[in-house]
């Protein structure tokens, strides 16, 4: 088993794009992928096809001692394999929290208990900035993957993400970690930004960018992943390389 926590220090940078669009990428070469959504926001699913039948029995579910994590893994139409976060409201929110926090080694045990091939690809896609559940993922993690912007908004908060991954790893000595563009697009401004993050994260910045493309989305409108809906789309073909990159990594 591999897990790819996918972080990032703001909001609005596509970073559930990202996780979702991986995990499709990573399915089409055979390996068993499961994706999760550790962010209450519950959105990755509609990457994966909407409100599934039993949606609102998610990962927040497991406060209760009655379902167990395997119960919870659904299949979509493509073969992803996925959990969402669930419906939830604000108590049963806090109470997932409140046991989240109590045990930092809660989902890297569940996940070795649950999953026995020692192929699969576990995608999570977190809350942006500190949270319990970006606590949870970088500890359970192998690899974290940070999404940022190809603008200074992005830019200033490297020294955030930085301190977090320091510090929720902790002592766990798994993971290793890098940063992958998102929406680069042609302007001077996001060609200069791009080269700020070279000369200051070297090879941790995965040297292939995720370009601008209109087909993300449009697939997300249509309830799909861009390599599912949209595979030649430059984005597409973009997220195809970062995969190859991060499964050398393992």
């Amino acid at each position: 088993m591999r897990v790819i926590a996918v972080a990032s220090a703001k909001g609005g940078v596509g970073k559930t794009t990202i996780s979702a669009n991986l995990a499709a990428a990573i399915a089409q070469t055979g390996r068993p992928v499961l994706a999760i959504d550790l962010d209450p926001q519950n959105a990755m699913q509609w990457h994966f096809g909407g409100v599934q039948a039993d949606a609102v029995r998610g990962l927040s579910a497991l406060t209760d001692g009655r379902i167990s994590f395997a119960r919870l893994i659904q299949k979509n139409s493509t073969g992803i394999h996925f959990i969402p976060f669930g419906i939830t409201g604000e108590l049963k929110r806090q109470k997932f929290e409140n046991l989240l926090l109590q045990d930092q080694t809660w989902l890297r045990s569940r996940l070795e208990s649950a999953l026995q091939n020692p192929d699969t690809v576990v995608i999570l896609d977190t809350p942006p900035g500190p949270s319990a559940y970006l606590h949870q993922a970088i500890y359970a993690a192998d690899f974290v993957l940070a999404v940022v912007l190809a603008d200074a908004a992005s830019y200033v908060t490297l020294p955030e993400i930085e301190e977090l991954i320091q510090a929720y790893g902790g002592s766990s000595g798994r993971y290793d970690s890098a940063y992958v563009v998102n929406q680069a697009g042609g302007r001077q401004l996001s060609q200069d930004v791009v080269k700020m993050y070279a000369s200051q994260l070297g090879d941790r910045l995965i040297p292939v960018y995720v370009p601008e493309s209109s087909a993300v989305e449009e697939s997300l409108a249509f309830e799909q992943t861009a390599i599912t809906y949209a595979p030649e789309n430059p984005a597409a073909i973009a997220i195809l390389q970062i995969r190859d990159w991060l499964l050398t990594k393992f």
